[in-house]
């Protein structure tokens, strides 16, 4: 009772001298003068603390004593409306707690917030910091929810879901976004991009560090998750080898970072795709999702229709000169999270290893990584919006004007009176063009953008042409500090010459001597129309055989392709190598759907029958391709009957496009088929004593690290072939995983292990 006493006494002792005591100022003399603020200086309603350091003790000093039992403060209290605090015999908050953020309607501004140490935690009073103008006096929870200031201008849909940050960005492509950095630290949004590359080629290759793949379990991710919410992630330098470009065009520099940085990398792009993608131009079709070639070439085929001059331009060494600066200014009008922009500056500088010597990254990104392609093209996005405003102030008049011969023809028709002039009239009428091309007063301007390859079709004169090809080479230079490529950059007549772009060749039909009628039937009726201008895509059917020729599937004899056996595949299934072959006749069908002259394309399909042939000859040994023939039948069936060589029933052109996700046609030739994928098992138990913690995944390297091994005579080629083609990935505890390594696994974990594998 007597503590009950002292408590109460205490209380009320407290509460006394806060609503009496604390003043503006205290009582003093300040150069011969006795001031004093009077009773009228109670701190009640709204006040601003800034240059009142003893009010601020004194709120320090009295917060402190808000404890655990709720105790009523009055309305007019210095923290907030409708408070309730509580005591406790120590003066200090044990633990941080939340309250409602919307109840407080004062505002109070104090430079430093306290901090104190109970039983050597440190907490925090939920002040305001001078740096962070988060908290209002209220206490802070440690659940992950976070207290917004009534002062500030954030805005609390700034830290939400990658749906929710779409979904604003969509609807604001000005949006401002921040605290980002608690997003990517989501442990979800980490397995999600964990997901997202186990099973990428590049993450089976050896790392610069010495962290395996299969050492990422969930323990890493909850450590990758408080090293970017507390902002000390730091990207490892990549590990630079030098590989042969394909068709024998010298080497190029290949990085590669470990899987750890990648996973990072991932979460990155999930964020930045999130942001920036529904602000992207129509015109942009490089590494977006939803676009591809195909919705490239379809914005071509039926935009360019007219187009007198067209200018065809690459970006020198585009992702080499990228200017770091300017990027992440580009950055920041969009991303206010500074932790989230300095992580971004840590992944483009983190540099390479090249021959055991670190390389700075002051300038450009790597091509491997995995935010370069979406960092290129919110580069590149300014170039779009240039050629854009461009487009808006060139662009000239509704309609272009007849021409001379037609209202020279219609005016004779008006005249005539005789029905048999009339009639050859009418007949001279469709051979002319009825709208004049050379029009002076309709202008027109087109522009398509492929990662760094774009082309600008000009309905207008080469005057003009070369004034606009000059304004984007300034941009260039000028603003984004890119030069464009003297040998691929061109002006060509539109309807005179072809270009190639992505892998096509494409031209007009404007001009013809001669034009072409025809008669359609739509619901019933016939009726004449004249064939307008159309654009030509065709397929380079001979660049498709040099590229083949490359991959092994042709050699060259006397100026023509003989198909020939391909030795890397021999080793393989026979379904296996049915399945390859018609991965590579399937890719290049679809990726030359839209081409006029895909009837071409059947000498380079039954090239590659005649190859597979050969190949499953030299597999068994049966010397000729004619008795694979007769053995297995014309499309070469495999001995089960589950798969067959496709071959298309006609080659005839069928103009369509599809929103295929091959971004060249040197992925479909050069792909390399051993590569197998694996199904995640991250969230599964340990296959030999059932643990879910600590799980970590068990696989075997892919084919070209076995081979050492079967050099080095360990084991057969073909054993390890094998091994890595049907591969599988397992989950297991550390202290088992451990053990297989060190081969110290028991009779009896082993069995367990060798069945258990099975079902996988």
């Amino acid at each position: 009772m007597c503590a009950i006493a002292l408590s109460f006494s205490l209380i009320f002792f407290i509460m006394l001298s806060y609503q009496f005591s604390i003043k503006t100022l205290f009582p003093g003399i300040i150069r011969n003068d006795y001031i004093r603020s009077g009773n009228e200086s109670h701190l009640r309603g709204r006040v601003f603390l800034k240059n009142s350091w003893r009010v601020t003790m004194y709120k320090v000093r009295f917060t402190k004593l808000i404890l655990y039992v709720h105790l009523p403060l009055d309305t007019n209290s210095i923290t907030c409306n409708g408070l309730v605090g509580s005591w406790f015999s120590s003066r200090m908050l044990r633990e941080s707690r939340i309250t409602d953020p919307g109840h407080c309607s004062q505002q109070i501004y104090v430079k430093q917030r306290p901090k104190y140490i109970n039983g050597g935690i440190l907490g925090t009073m939920g002040h305001p910091k001078e740096r962070k103008f988060y908290g209002d006096g209220d206490f802070v929870r440690k659940s992950g929810f976070r207290c917004f200031s009534s002062v500030s201008d954030i805005n609390e849909q700034s830290c939400v879901g990658l749906k929710e940050l779409m979904k604003i960005n969509k609807n604001n492509v000005n949006f401002i976004n921040d605290k980002l950095i608690h997003l990517a630290a989501d442990t979800s949004v980490i397995i999600q991009a964990y997901e997202i590359i186990k099973n990428k080629v590049n993450d089976m290759t050896p790392e610069s560090s010495l962290t395996a793949l299969d050492k990422n379990d969930l323990d890493g991710v909850v450590s990758i998750s408080q090293q970017l919410k507390a902002g000390k992630y730091k990207f490892k330098p990549a590990r630079g080898v030098y590989i042969s470009k394909p068709e024998n065009k010298g080497k190029r520099l290949l990085t590669i970072s470990s899987f750890r940085d990648k996973v990072v990398q991932q979460v990155v792009y999930l964020i930045l795709n999130a942001i920036y993608d529904y602000s992207f131009l129509d015109s942009s079709h490089g590494f977006r999702p939803g676009r591809s070639v195909h919705t490239a070439l379809k914005g071509v085929k039926f935009k360019f229709q007219g187009v007198k001059w067209c200018i065809k331009t690459s970006l020198e060494n585009n992702f080499s000169n990228i200017d770091h600066k300017i990027l992440l200014t580009i950055l920041s009008r969009r991303i206010s999270c500074s932790k989230f922009l300095a992580l971004l500056k840590k992944s483009i500088k983190a540099g390479y290893i090249e021959d055991k010597n670190f390389v700075a990254s002051n300038k450009g990104l790597l091509l491997e990584s995995i935010i370069s392609p979406i960092l290129n093209n919110i580069y590149l996005h300014q170039l779009d919006l240039f050629v854009f405003n461009l487009v808006e102030s060139f662009n000239k008049g509704k309609n272009r004007r007849k021409s001379s011969d037609f209202r020279r023809i219609q005016y004779q028709l008006g005249i005539l009176t005789e029905n048999h002039l009339k009639r050859r009239m009418r007949k001279e009428m469709w051979k002319v063009n009825s709208k004049d091309p050379f029009d002076p007063n309709f202008r027109r301007l087109y522009y398509i953008r492929y990662v760094n390859d774009f082309i600008v079709g000009v309905v207008g004169s080469r005057k003009d042409t070369t004034e606009i090809r000059n304004k984007i080479d300034s941009f260039l230079n000028n603003e984004l500090k890119l030069i464009s490529s003297h040998t691929k950059t061109s002006i060509i007549h539109f309807s005179k010459d072809f270009i190639f772009f992505l892998d096509t060749f494409i031209k007009g039909t404007w001009e013809r001597t001669k034009k072409v009628i025809t008669i359609k039937k739509k619901l019933g009726t016939s009726k004449k129309m004249r064939m307008t201008s159309r654009v030509v895509l065709n397929a380079p059917i001979k660049l498709v055989f040099e590229k083949a020729v490359l991959s092994g599937f042709f050699k060259v004899c006397q100026g023509r392709f003989i198909p020939t056996n391909v030795g890397r595949c021999i080793n393989l299934d026979h379904s296996d190598i049915l399945r390859y072959y018609n991965s590579v006749i399937r890719g290049v069908l679809n990726y030359y759907s839209f081409a006029n002259n895909r009837k071409s394309l059947g000498s380079f399909v039954h090239g590659l029958k005649h190859s597979c042939a050969r190949t499953l000859a030299l597999k068994y040994k049966l010397r000729f391709a004619s008795k694979v023939y007769k053995k297995f039948g014309s499309n070469l069936r495999s001995p089960d009957g589950s798969v067959e060589l496709f071959i298309p029933n006609t080659f005839k052109a069928i103009k369509e496009f599809s929103n295929c996700n091959v971004s060249n046609i040197d992925s479909i030739i050069f792909r390399n088929w051993n590569n197998k994928f694996t199904k995640s098992n991250l969230l599964k138990t340990c296959i030999i004593c059932g643990s879910s913690s600590h799980i970590q995944m068990h696989h075997v390297r892919k084919i070209k690290d076995l081979r050492h091994k079967a050099k080095e005579g360990k084991k057969d080629f073909f054993t390890l072939q094998m091994a890595a083609i049907n591969r599988k990935q397992v989950p297991l505890c550390s202290s088992h995983h451990k053990a297989l390594h060190n081969n110290i696994l028991s009779p009896e974990e082993f069995e367990i292990f060798r069945s258990n594998v099975k079902s996988f």
